[in-house]
């Protein structure tokens, strides 16, 4: 495949909101139009709420990686102020099923594990990837990295040496968790080629020693059409009841060659809570227990059972330590598992409310004793439908929705504006839940104005093909999505922002990629907000 990087042309335009002040004039704006084909939508993230670190340098490596650009069609890769990284194929390659782009994005900060991400773009479509960027000194609770060059690989992927790798816990207390590969292992990736050269060995050690385990696994805590140990796929859905440990391994070469599978077990070791409950056994665990154990894989989002881990003492430090052979990398998660319903209850709602775009806080609960089971925010549309997931068999519930929303908290009312009657678990019957009295919030008309000097007309085809707008309180830096304008739909209605409040907002022209339009601390004092552009680039 063969790339052409674009140029784009960096025009300087007038930039009016409806509003006595103009803190965007002399903005510069990208006249060309993002790619929209393929997008590859990279979300980084620190899961400790560090600050976000201040360099990171982007590799692109594969066999395709020169046929990936940005959504400005250049090379110029770059992670915004948010963590986003949007790639795209080049407009000259057309991804196919049969032809498709494969690269792997490598993502290198000073103090952190490396990210290492194959994608595959198959066809036009947009995918998204949340990464977690993991600190070597300040990871997750629960969780301890480690990362090191590992060992030599020959021509043929057969390792010349041993290679180990143990975590190190800065404190004492904190278990530790470790792997050992022995020589002549032959390391291969997911095509079956081989993996030679020096290769880099990672480790994310999530310990069971937290009051919330599963905060910080791979691939989260339900697990669907699982691969059976042996052969088929176990019948349901479950859900990780009491987790033991999970260990997340990771091999590769200094081209970030992924190694996927390897012609001789990989010894996994995890130190576990004593105080863990042995789930099939009714009591705590001891040497000589066997604990389930599941392999994720977060390239094709699947699970597989594999050989149940050992309880086994260690000699040395008198710990309990599980003890697995494997022959992939992967994520492996020991635990045991409950059934859970694939879907039910379900609600069907009943309001005064059409095309309202805010959610509305909501909770589960359970029918007999009223304790929580769950909260969150969704959409209160008339008609519309409520799902719930993954609930244990034979469960009643109710749902109580509140005039509270994701967009301007409380409402009018503030309170209580509804609770449906009993609903079952497993049961995709929609039980009736009346929100007649919730009130309908103000709606404000969201537009993008384009006009010309005198004597010219709007030239409908030159126009941006695609504006993104979004709001947050002023000064918090929480952008949520306000508007997605196009060169037909350039004006909606929306329930996100009220009058009266006073917000920043800021505008993108590449998709997302980029903010280069910003108005902090706007005062919202009618219903509507309006961007006006008046340039003739735009004109015929």
């Amino acid at each position: 495949m063969n790339r052409t990087v674009l140029c784009y042309l960096l025009l300087s335009l007038l930039i009016a909101l409806d509003a006595c002040r103009n803190p965007l004039d002399g903005v510069t704006i990208r006249l060309k139009d993002p790619l929209q084909a393929g997008i590859v939508d990279c979300r980084l993230y620190d899961p400790s709420g560090n600050p976000r670190p201040g360099t990171t340098q982007i590799i692109l490596a594969g066999p395709d990686a020169g046929e990936v650009v940005t959504t400005l069609n250049t090379r110029n890769f770059k992670i915004n102020s948010d963590g986003v990284l949007l790639l795209a194929p080049s407009p000259n390659v057309l991804p196919s099923a049969a032809d498709p782009v494969r690269f792997t994005l490598a993502l290198e900060t000073p103090g952190y594990l490396t990210v290492v991400q194959p994608f595959i773009i198959a066809n036009n479509n947009r995918q998204g990837r949340y990464m977690p960027l993991i600190s070597l000194t300040r990871p997750p609770e629960s969780v301890t990295p480690a990362q090191l060059e590992a060992g030599q690989g020959g021509a043929d992927g057969a390792l010349l040496a041993g290679v180990s790798l143990t975590t190190r816990p800065s404190l004492p207390a904190v278990d530790r968790a470790g792997i050992a590969l022995q020589p002549g292992t032959v390391c291969t990736d997911r095509e079956g080629a081989a993996v030679a050269g020096m290769l880099t060995a990672q480790l994310i050690h999530t310990n069971a020693r937290t009051n919330n385990p599963g905060a910080q696994l791979p691939g989260g805590t339900i697990l669907d059409n699982v691969a059976g140990f042996s052969g088929g796929t176990l019948p349901g859905t479950m859900r990780l009841q009491t987790i033991a440990g999970s260990l997340t391994v990771t091999l590769y070469n200094e081209a970030y060659q992924l190694v996927n599978t390897l012609s001789k077990p990989i010894h996994l070791t995890m130190e576990l809570n004593p105080v863990t409950t042995n789930q099939a056994k009714g009591r705590i665990i001891q040497v000589g227990d066997s604990i389930p154990l599941f392999r994720y894989d977060a390239q094709e989002r699947s699970w597989q059972q594999v050989r149940p881990g050992v309880i086994l003492r260690d000699d040395v430090t008198g710990r309990l330590v599980l003890h697995s052979d494997v022959s992939k990398t992967g994520a492996y998660i020991a635990a045991w598992t409950q059934s859970v319903c694939k879907l039910g209850p379900v609600f069907r709602v009943s309001s005064k409310l059409s095309n309202v775009d805010v959610n509305y806080f909501c909770q589960l609960v359970d029918a007999q004793t009223n304790n929580l089971i769950s909260q969150f925010y969704t959409n209160v549309n008339n008609g519309i439908t409520i799902s719930i997931y993954d609930q244990e068999p034979g469960r009643r519930y109710r749902l109580r929705v509140f005039d509270q929303t994701d967009a301007w908290g409380k409402g009018t009312k503030g309170g209580l504006m509804g609770e449906s009657g009993v609903a079952e678990s497993c049961n995709a019957t929609p039980v009736p839940i009346n929100l007649s009295e919730l009130p309908v919030p103000a709606a404000t008309k969201l537009d993008f104005q384009f006009s010309c000097p005198a004597g010219k007309a709007l030239d409908e085809a030159s126009l941006p093909s695609l504006v993104k707008a979004q709001y947050s309180e002023v000064g918090k830096e929480n952008w949520q999505d306000l508007l997605t304008a196009t060169k037909t739909q350039r004006s909606v209605m929306s329930y996100k922002i009220q009058v009266g409040k006073r917000y920043d907002f800021r505008a993108s022209l590449d998709g997302g990629a980029t903010w280069l339009l910003r108005q902090n601390d706007y005062l919202v004092d009618k219903p509507e907000w309006t961007f006006k552009i008046k340039s003739e680039i735009y004109c015929k």
